[in-house]
C-alpha cells in the first residue's frame, strides 16, 4: 500500500504556496515596521497563520489516511483543524483590512458579529468530535462529511470576506488609490479560491494557495518599509498642511480682529477731532458750554489714543517674546508702590462698569523685593484687565499672598478672581494661544487684542514662575500666578524708608533754556513744541537732517531733540555728522533720541551710539519733563510752580 503511494496532486499547490510564503516570511522577518504599527502587526499575524494553516492542510491531505497506519483519532484532529486554520485565517484576514478601510471602528458590529459566528463555529467544530455529524472516518477507514460540512466550514470565511469586501466598497473614497487597488485584489483572489474550494467540495484545494497569493500582493504593495516610510512622512506633511492651515486661519482672525481695534480707536480720534473743528468754526461763538464739550471731546481722544497704544505695545510684546528679545531685568523694588500704582490704574475702570473692586495684600509679605518690577505689574494688571472687561456685574479681586521657599526667597501668589462669564471647560486647553479669542460669538463686543493672557504666559515662564486658572461657564473665573522672588534685606546706599515711597516731583521751569526738536513729521513737531512749552524758554524746530545741521552751525542749544526715521539723511546720519562737523557749535549739547521704534533693546543701541537718553513715541509729557530735568544743567531750573 505504501510502495504505491504518492501525494495527492491536488496538494501541489499548497506546497508550492507554503514554500513562498515561507521565502516571504523570512524576508519580512527583519522589517524595521515590525512591533511599531498595527497594520503591519496583523499581517504577521495573518502571515504566520496562513503558514500554520498550509502546514497543516498539507499533514491532512498527505498523511490523515487510516489506510497509511495513521490512527483514525490522528486523522479526526488533523481534519478538525484543517478546517479551524482555514476559517481562521479568513477571520485574521478581515480583520486586517478593516484596520485600513475602518480605523474608526464606526462599523464595529461587523467584527462583533463575526466573532460570534467565529465561536459558533468552534463550538460546532469541537461537538462534531463524538457526535460526528460535520466530518467523520467510518471504522473501515472511510472519511466522511455529511450535508453540514459545506455550510458550517465554509460559511464563515464567505462571510468574512464578502462582508469585507462589502465595507471596502463603501469606504473606497477614505482609502488612497494603492490601498484600494490592493485591498481590493487580495479579497477578490483570497474569496475566488475560497468559492472555487467550496463550489467542487474540496475537490480543488485553492483557498489557502489563493490565500497566500493575496498575502503576497499585500506585503509588497502595503507592507513594505518603504511605503510604510511614505506614509508616515504623508502623514506629517499632511499634520503640517493642517498645522499651517489653522495657524494661517488664526491669523486671518487676529488680522481681522487688530483691524477692529485699531480702526475702532481711530474712528474716534477722527471723529472726535472732527466734532472740535466744528466747536469753533469761524461762525462759532465759544461760550462755558462748548468749552466743557470740547474738553469731553479732547478726553475722548486721550481714552482712545491710550487704547490704540496698548493695542501696539501686545502686538510689539509679543514679537519681543517670540524672538527671545525680551529680557528679565531684576532690581530692587517695593511692593506696596507696586500695588498701589495697580489698584489706582484698575479701580477706575471697575467704577466705570459698576464694579466692586477689592484688592487685599497679606501684611506679612516682605515690602522690600527683588524681582522685574514692570513684568510683575504688567502681569497684574493684564489678568485684571482682562477680569473687568468679561465682567458685567459683581466684583473683581486681587489677592496678593506669598509662600516663603528659603530664608532669602518667596513665592509670589497673585490671584485674581471675578464673577463674570467664566470660560467653557474645552477652551480652557486653548486660553494662552497665540492669535485666538474665545467664545468669539458672545464676546465680539469685547474690545482687546486677545493677547493679554498669552503675554502673561510667556512673562511668567520667562520668570521660572507658573499660571493656573478655574472657571466655571457663566460664573466667574480665578487666575493665580505664582512668581519666585528675592527678599531685599538690604537698603541701598543713601536710601531710607521714606525714599521708597512714592514723591511727587516738584513741578520746574526752564525759562533761559532753547530746545530744537528735528523731525520730517509737522504734527510731532507742534505735539514736542507744546509740551516743551509747559517749561517756558524757546523752541525751534526743523523737518530734515540737512536744515538741523545748519542751525546747530548758528545757534547754541541746551537740548537737542532728534528723530530717527526721517528720508534723504536719518538722526543717526545727522548726529555723526554733526559730531564730525568743525562748524557745529553744540558739540556737547545733549541729544535725546525721540523715535517711534520701541522694540526692545534700541534704547541701548541708541546710547551706544552716542545719544544721550532716548524717548518712544507717543511722547508721555511727564517722560520728556523727566529727560529734560535729568540732563538740563541744574543752574538752568527752577524749582517751583
Amino acid at each position: 500500500m505504501l510502495h504505491n503511494y504518492s501525494i495527492p496532486p491536488k496538494t501541489y499547490f499548497e506546497i508550492a504556496s507554503l514554500g513562498y510564503l515561507l521565502v516571504l516570511y523570512l524576508i519580512s522577518f527583519n522589517d524595521s515596521n515590525r512591533e511599531r504599527i498595527r497594520t503591519y502587526k496583523l499581517f504577521r499575524s495573518l502571515e504566520i497563520n496562513m503558514l500554520i494553516a498550509l502546514f497543516v492542510s498539507i499533514l491532512t491531505y498527505v498523511f490523515a489516511y487510516p489506510e497509511l497506519g495513521t490512527p483514525i483519532v490522528i486523522c479526526t484532529i488533523l481534519r478538525t483543524m484543517d478546517s479551524i486554520m482555514c476559517v481562521m485565517a479568513s477571520r485574521i484576514f478581515v480583520v486586517y483590512m478593516l484596520e485600513y478601510v475602518d480605523s474608526a471602528k464606526k462599523f464595529k458590529w461587523i467584527r462583533v458579529f463575526g466573532n460570534a459566528i467565529f465561536g459558533l463555529y468552534l463550538a460546532l467544530m469541537i461537538l462534531n468530535l463524538p457526535l460526528k455529524f460535520i466530518l467523520w472516518y467510518n471504522p473501515d477507514g472511510t472519511y466522511m462529511h455529511g450535508s453540514l460540512f459545506v455550510p458550517i466550514v465554509f460559511s464563515p470565511p464567505v462571510y468574512y470576506l464578502t462582508s469585507g469586501m462589502i465595507l471596502l466598497i463603501i469606504r473606497m473614497r477614505t482609502l488612497g488609490s494603492r490601498e484600494q487597488l490592493s485591498l481590493s485584489a487580495a479579497s477578490l483572489i483570497t474569496l475566488f479560491g475560497t468559492v472555487i474550494q467550496a463550489a467542487t467540495d474540496g475537490a480543488i484545494l485553492l483557498s489557502l494557495p489563493f490565500g497566500s497569493a493575496g498575502i503576497f500582493v499585500l506585503y509588497f504593495s502595503l507592507e513594505t518599509a518603504d511605503y510604510h516610510e511614505l506614509i508616515r512622512s504623508n502623514d506629517k506633511l499632511r499634520i503640517a498642511e493642517q498645522d499651517a492651515i489653522k495657524a494661517n486661519r488664526a491669523k486671518s482672525d487676529f488680522l481681522a480682529n487688530m483691524s477692529h481695534e485699531i480702526r475702532t480707536p481711530l474712528n474716534a480720534v477722527l471723529g472726535m477731532d472732527e466734532l472740535i473743528i466744528n466747536e469753533i468754526g469761524p461762525e462759532k461763538i465759544i461760550d462755558d458750554s462748548s468749552v466743557d464739550r470740547i474738553r469731553g471731546y479732547a478726553d475722548n481722544i486721550k481714552d482712545a489714543g491710550h487704547l490704540l497704544l496698548s493695542v501696539i505695545n501686545d502686538i510689539l510684546d509679543l514679537s519681543k517674546i517670540e524672538s527671545g528679545k525680551m529680557e528679565i531685568n531684576e532690581a530692587p523694588y517695593t511692593l506696596h508702590k507696586l500695588t498701589d500704582e495697580v489698584d489706582t490704574m484698575i479701580r477706575i475702570k471697575a467704577e466705570q462698569k459698576d464694579l466692586k473692586y477689592i484688592q487685599q495684600t497679606d501684611p506679612s509679605i516682605p515690602d522690600r523685593l527683588i524681582g522685574d518690577e514692570l513684568r510683575i505689574r504688567q502681569i497684574m494688571i493684564n489678568i485684571l484687565n482682562n477680569a473687568v472687561k468679561y465682567t458685567d456685574k459683581g466684583e473683581v479681586k486681587l489677592e496678593i499672598t506669598s509662600e516663603s521657599v528659603s530664608e532669602d526667597v518667596i513665592n509670589l501668589r497673585i490671584s485674581v478672581r471675578d464673577t463674570g462669564i467664566g470660560i467653557k471647560e474645552e477652551d480652557l486647553p486653548y486660553l494662552f494661544g497665540d492669535y485666538k479669542r474665545l467664545d468669539e460669538e458672545h464676546n465680539r463686543r469685547i474690545e482687546g487684542t486677545g493677547l493679554g493672557l498669552a503675554i502673561v504666559k510667556r512673562m511668567t515662564d520667562l520668570m521660572n514662575g507658573r499660571i493656573d486658572v478655574t472657571s466655571e461657564y457663566g460664573k466667574g473665573s480665578v487666575f493665580t500666578v505664582v512668581i519666585p522672588q528675592t527678599v531685599n534685606k538690604k537698603l541701598n546706599d543713601g536710601e531710607d524708608e521714606s525714599s521708597l515711597k512714592k514723591d511727587k516731583e516738584a513741578a520746574y521751569k526752564t525759562p533761559d533754556c532753547t530746545y530744537l526738536v528735528v523731525d520730517d513729521n509737522r504734527i510731532n513737531l507742534i505735539i514736542a513744541s507744546k509740551f516743551l512749552d509747559d517749561l517756558g524758554g524757546k523752541v525751534e524746530t526743523s523737518l530734515n537732517g540737512p536744515d538741523s545741521l545748519q542751525k546747530m552751525r548758528e545757534k547754541k542749544y541746551d537740548m537737542i531733540f532728534m528723530d530717527h526715521m526721517m528720508p534723504g539723511m536719518d538722526g543717526i546720519q545727522a548726529y555723526r555728522k554733526a559730531k564730525e562737523d568743525p562748524e557745529n557749535l553744540n558739540p556737547d549739547t545733549p541729544m535725546v533720541m525721540m523715535t517711534a521704534n520701541a522694540l526692545h533693546g534700541v534704547r541701548e543701541e541708541y546710547l551706544e551710539m552716542g545719544f544721550t537718553d532716548y524717548i518712544s513715541k507717543p511722547v508721555d509729557i511727564n517722560e520728556l519733563k523727566r529727560v529734560v530735568r535729568l540732563h538740563i544743567p541744574q543752574e538752568k531750573i527752577v524749582v517751583g510752580d
